[in-house]
């Protein structure tokens, strides 16, 4: 095979069997003969592909494990930490753990009061942003005011005493006509009183 002029695009690449100069036993010819020519069928991955089973080397065995780089089994799963920095890392948290307080819990405070004194304190500093401690300023005293107990939830209204009767007479098999009318003439809340499900 001849080599082609420079500047001269070439029909077909070296050792192609379509070229007019082709020579089966050119090394041309035998190296693209390798590389396009499949016996056993279409190719999962071309020729000297690091995944194919003929490439010296090949990576399709390997096992992939999830976060675990197979290249390097003796790094932590997901962070790729050698055993070393696992290690310092362990013994940082540790030391950051003894040296922890726990933080006081809060309690909640109501979001409309707390803005009002804040917009308050801003018209006492004359300024639209508060530093940080008058910030703190602010939220502690709502924070040591002590709290008004929860109203007592309000009785359910008989309509509920009603609806939970029928519920519970249907669940039993009752038909709702008839349960309807055992309601009407026992009473709701008696009926579940004596069912237990109210006080």
């Amino acid at each position: 095979m001849s080599p082609s002029a420079p500047g001269i695009e070439e029909d077909f690449p070296r050792g192609h069997p379509a070229r007019g100069d082709y020579d089966p036993t050119a090394p041309e010819a035998i190296e693209w003969a390798r590389r396009n020519i499949a016996p056993l069928g279409e190719r999962d991955f071309p020729v000297d592909h690091p995944g194919a089973v003929d490439t010296a080397g090949n990576v399709n065995r390997i096992t992939y494990q999830p976060g675990v780089d197979p290249f390097n089994p003796h790094r932590e799963a997901h962070t790729g930490r050698t055993p070393a920095q696992v290690e310092g890392i362990r013994r940082l948290s540790e030391t950051a753990s003894r040296a922890a307080v726990e933080s006081p819990v809060l309690q909640p405070v109501d979001a409309a009061a707390v803005n009002a004194a804040l917009d308050q304190k801003r018209i006492e500093v004359r300024r639209d942003v508060l530093t940080a401690d008058e910030y703190r300023e602010v939220l502690a005293g709502f924070q040591e005011a002590p709290r008004e107990p929860a109203p007592a939830p309000a009785p359910p209204p008989e309509a509920d005493y009603d609806t939970r009767a029928l519920a519970m007479l249907t669940q039993k098999g009752w038909r709702e006509d008839t349960a309807r009318a055992y309601i009407a003439r026992e009473g709701a809340e008696k009926l579940l009183r004596l069912a237990g499900v109210i006080r």
